[in-house]
Formats: structure tokens, C-alpha cells, sequence
């Protein structure tokens, strides 16, 4: 007689077939999650999926990688692209912002995407506040900058997908490690006890980190099992686009003052 092919069975052959999405692996972890009340494991897939742009939650730090910011426009009849923007090319108030780390938000499957069309060539990556900021650069300057943007080389995308994978193949183990002979699917403990030992951030409108000790009990015996999670406070980029948006309209009454002046 066939035995019936857990949950966990079906995630680990997806996770450790290098072939397969993530998208479609981190909905199974969903279900999972579902399956076993663990409210953290299912809102560290969701926002996975969904991305992190948009929301307070934190990106991971294994979601920031390095990569050159660089603009295209004109300097007279000089056209140039791809050119590299230094320190003192950016507004103060833009700086820690807008440096040569990429916070990457987008979700696991649009990544994917991006990976699929760049056939091999850097992507352009831009940040919300990028278009306003080229507006800033060009005031008072010869330079027309016309667009801002990271230029990201499509391996600095798939080590972000590697990290989420590999995060993904020790939950699993975590797991496997948890759970008795013949045991199907984990127990709400045994999960919380494999998160413990996984770096991931999860939570909704806050930072929690799943560090907590977890007592499970081995086949025999009893334990308890405690999840205490820590909450960061976290000032999102729209108080930086407000600080554009009103440098953007000081530059215009200005420029309108002059005018009438």
C-alpha cells in the first residue's frame, strides 16, 4: 500500500529542487504554517511573496545587497548613462537613503521575474523617490539627470533567492529533526522550535525576530514552549519622499519669486 505523502514531504522535495520557483514553495509553507497555528511562519512567507515595499516591516538584511547607484542624462550636447553618482551628487537629506546598498522589497516571484528577462545584463532598479530626486540633481546644474536608479547584476538577485531557499531547506531540517519516526506533520511546538534556530523576520506592522527558547519534548516526556518576540519601531522612506516633496516645491517658489521678481 502507498503511504500518503505528507505536507513536509512534498515541501522538501520542492525546496531542494534547485528547478522549482520559490513562490510556489513558500505557499506550501503557508499552508503549512496554517496547519501547525504558527502565526510568525506564515507571515514571514506571505511577506516573502508579497515583498516588503509598501509595509513597516524591516527588510531582512540578507534582502540588502550591494550595487552601484548610477544615473543617465545629459550635460550639454553630452549624453551619458549608467554613470556612477557619488555621495556629494545627492541631496543631505537623501544620502543614507540613496547610497550603494539596495534594499530589496520586491516579492520572491517578481524577483524571479526580473532574474527570467535580464538575460544576463544588469537591472534597473529604481527607488520611489528616484524620479524626484533627478528633478533635485538638475536644479541649478548644466546636468540634466533623467533617471536614478541601481544598476544590479542578476547574481546579486539570485543570492537573494538563495538565502530564501536555504532558509527554507533548514526549516525542513529543523523540522525533520523535531519529529519522530512516522510522524506526518509537525506539531505547533515543533515548529516553534525550528523557527528558534532561523534567522527570518516576520510580523505586521512591527520587527520579530523568532529567538525565543522553546521547550519540546522528545518522544517522552513533557515540555513547555514559550515565543516572545521583540518589536522594532521603524520610520519607512515616506518621511523622506515628504522632505523631497517639499524641497521640490521650495525649488519652485523660488525659481516662480525670481521669475516675478
Amino acid at each position: 500500500m502507498r503511504l500518503r505523502r505528507s505536507r513536509l514531504d512534498r515541501l522538501e522535495a520542492d525546496v531542494l529542487d534547485e528547478r522549482r520557483p520559490l513562490a510556489p514553495v513558500l505557499r506550501q509553507v503557508i499552508a503549512l504554517g496554517g496547519h501547525a497555528h504558527s502565526d510568525p511562519l506564515r507571515a514571514w512567507a506571505l511577506r516573502e511573496l508579497r515583498g516588503y515595499e509598501g509595509s513597516d516591516v524591516p527588510i531582512p538584511d540578507y534582502r540588502r545587497i550591494s550595487a552601484p547607484l548610477v544615473m543617465d542624462g545629459f550635460a550639454g550636447m553630452y549624453q551619458f548613462k549608467e554613470q556612477p553618482v557619488s555621495t556629494f551628487d545627492l541631496p543631505d537629506f537623501a544620502r543614507d537613503d540613496m547610497g550603494n546598498e539596495l534594499r530589496l522589497g520586491k516579492g520572491v516571484g517578481q524577483i524571479e521575474a526580473l532574474i527570467a528577462r535580464s538575460a544576463g545584463q544588469t537591472v534597473q532598479l529604481g527607488d520611489v523617490m528616484a524620479a524626484d530626486l533627478a528633478v533635485l540633481m538638475s536644479q541649478n546644474s548644466r546636468r540634466q539627470v533623467l533617471q536614478l536608479y541601481w544598476a544590479v547584476h542578476p547574481s546579486a538577485l539570485e543570492g537573494v533567492l538563495d538565502q530564501v531557499r536555504t532558509r527554507l531547506v533548514q526549516l525542513v531540517g529543523e523540522l525533520r529533526a523535531t519529529m519522530s519516526d512516522g510522524q506526518h506533520d509537525p506539531t505547533p511546538a515543533q515548529v516553534a522550535q525550528a523557527l528558534q534556530n532561523i534567522n527570518i523576520a516576520t510580523g505586521d506592522n512591527s520587527s520579530v525576530t523568532v529567538t525565543a527558547p522553546v521547550a519540546v519534548a522528545h518522544r517522552h516526556g513533557s515540555a513547555r514552549a514559550e515565543i516572545t518576540g521583540g518589536s522594532q519601531q521603524t520610520f519607512p522612506r515616506a518621511a523622506v519622499t515628504w522632505t523631497v516633496s517639499i524641497a521640490l516645491l521650495a525649488a519652485v517658489v523660488a525659481t516662480a519669486w525670481s521669475v516675478w521678481l
